[in-house]
């Protein structure tokens, strides 16, 4: 008489948890090596942004402006991801637009000329693949632009990235350049970044010249890639981004001494920071802070084009030394 070969229920059972138990050991390093590639993804995104700028550099002999002042023709003028566009594959859409009384936040009375162009581009290298936060931001329009055909709405690409407009501290460790700050309900402005604002104040734009402290000790652009968390942020969750504001990734906002700049930071607290509401911290000022969707710390871009991955754990002072490009400190990580 043959015996039926076959499992027993308690064998079955026993393999199913062994199968579980394989699953849970490997599932974590599926996740750091999914993560990992994802950092690298937005590593590779801050390195072009650096090289464009360079390319820039090597046609205008500056770096691109970070803000624009508002004037009353136009108001809020184009951030330095609309002056990369052309170095950054994107000279079709570049050729397409107007720098001439248009008003890139699309705010106020003034027509936003371009919106047929800014609201469609994307640009995948503007947002960090780790990033839980949206990729757009809808807007209603102005009147004056629904005039020149626009929809009632538009949507708005929001970058993950925002430049060095400079540092803030009380301290000493900030320099002497294009004193004095100015303050306002937006925050305090500085010029002793890399991409800095063009306005009564600072009357031109720097280039590597300017950048005495040496570019591989100057912060170009960092990472803003996660919501505010913690106190900082007084209900739930916040989209904190410096260009989670009026025309997204593609305005500077109003600009001047003394109103709001977008896609720029005026950098003043820790990586990450979730401390109390001190000061102002909001998307369309300049104290919004670094934040990172990867664990420990964020990415950021030096001067010399090169990508660094900065601890959260590093103290605002040699921060600031970081932010500002001509203050003579000697920097020690630590």
């Amino acid at each position: 008489m043959l015996k039926k070969s076959g499992f027993t229920l308690v064998e079955l059972l026993v393999v199913i948890a062994i199968i579980g138990v394989l699953i849970a050991l490997l599932l974590p390093a599926v996740q750091q090596a999914r993560e990992a590639a994802r950092r690298m993804s937005c590593s590779n995104n801050l390195k072009q942004l650096s090289l464009a700028i360079h390319n820039y550099h090597d046609v205008h002999q500056v770096f691109p402006i970070g803000v624009v002042a508002m004037d009353t023709i136009s108001g809020a003028g184009a951030s330095w991801n609309t002056r990369l566009l052309p170095f950054l594959e994107q000279s079709a859409a570049y050729d397409q637009i107007t720098f001439i009384r248009t008003n890139w936040s699309g705010q106020s009375s003034w027509p936003n000329r371009n919106w047929e162009v800014v609201g469609q581009m994307r640009v995948d290298g503007l947002n960090c693949p780790s990033s839980p936060l949206p990729k757009t931001r809808t807007q209603t329009t102005n009147s004056s632009t629904v005039a020149l055909g626009a929809p009632a709405t538009l949507e708005y690409q929001v970058s993950d990235y925002a430049g060095n407009a400079g540092s803030y501290n009380s301290g000493a460790d900030i320099t002497a350049i294009a004193m004095p700050n100015k303050s306002s309900g937006y925050g305090t402005a500085t010029w002793n970044g890399t991409l800095v604002s063009l306005d009564m104040t600072n009357s031109k734009a720097i280039g590597f010249r300017d950048v005495t402290d040496g570019t591989t000790n100057t912060v170009m652009i960092a990472e803003q890639s996660d919501f505010a968390k913690g106190t900082v942020c007084p209900t739930a969750d916040c989209d904190w981004r410096s260009g989670n504001h009026d025309g997204g990734a593609w305005s500077s906002g109003a600009g001047g001494d003394d109103n709001w700049w977008l896609n720029v930071i005026v950098n003043r607290y820790p990586i990450n920071w979730d401390g109390s509401g001190v000061g102002h911290n909001a998307p369309y000022r300049r104290h919004t802070v670094i934040r990172s969707a990867h664990p420990g710390g964020a990415q950021l871009a030096l001067t010399d084009g090169s990508v660094r991955f900065f601890a959260e754990t590093m103290g605002i002072g040699v921060l600031t030394q970081y932010f500002d490009r001509a203050d003579g400190a000697v920097i020690s990580d630590n």
